[in-house]
């Protein structure tokens, strides 16, 4: 008599996949924020690459021209907050447009960003800050140069200041990129992240600006000074 042998398939049974499911959501818990600091910290990474490479792109000019190009098209560098301009809605001569712009020292503008900043009116092609570059229009970059270096040569800068930087003119800036601090190139090329301690995030500079405000910078770019001593 041949006897009929019935395989029973199991499945799973409610419990034992709410404790599958209850694995995978500790798992995440436990993964995500990782993920998410590690991308963060390459973004750091990055911005201090493409600092580092913008401050090989000045030096490359300087090398060419001698000079600090203009800061804007203003007398005396005019008003400090132009210190991020890449063109001011008529021409590429002054601050980073004539590094972006003699064909040389820069050859695209994406080192000009940096990766964490999200405002805005400091990221690349939006409609707050158009690239291409439109008339009458400015286009921004996401580093501010320092001011009153125009028409300066390097030999004539001594104790290794801050020439450049994350753009830092408002807090709210500040917090749009690496939100505590901002990453600080120096002249000898180094690169260094330079923490707030009051200056950036809690201080007294005007929007609009006023021309008073121009001191208090070049107070912040004398504490980054510091930072790097």
């Amino acid at each position: 008599m041949n006897t009929a042998v019935h395989k029973q398939r199991h499945g799973f049974t409610l419990l034992e996949l709410l404790i599958v499911i209850s694995i995978i959501s500790a798992l995440m818990g436990i993964l995500l924020p990782s993920m998410h600091r590690a991308r963060l910290q390459a973004r750091d990474t990055l911005c201090m690459t493409q600092l580092r490479a913008l401050h090989l792109s000045l030096s490359v000019y300087l090398h060419d021209n001698e000079r600090f190009p203009p800061l804007n098209n203003e007398p005396d560098d005019g008003a400090w907050q132009y210190n991020y301009l890449i063109y001011d809605g008529r021409d590429m001569h002054s601050n980073f447009g004539a590094i972006l712009g003699d064909g040389v020292s820069l050859d695209t503008i994406a080192p000009l960003y940096c990766p964490r900043q999200t405002d805005p009116y400091h990221s690349l092609s939006t409609p707050e800050n158009p690239w291409p570059a439109v008339p009458l229009l400015d286009t921004r970059a996401a580093y501010a140069r320092r001011y009153h270096l125009t028409g300066k040569k390097l030999s004539q800068l001594t104790r290794n200041p801050a020439i450049l930087s994350d753009i830092f003119h408002i807090p709210k800036v500040v917090k749009s990129g690496h939100k505590k601090g901002v990453n600080v190139a120096y002249l000898d090329g180094h690169v260094q992240y330079v923490k707030d301690r009051g200056y950036l995030l809690d201080n007294e500079l005007t929007h609009p600006f006023k021309p008073e405000d121009n001191d208090l910078i070049e107070d912040i770019w004398d504490e980054f000074n510091r930072a790097g001593r």
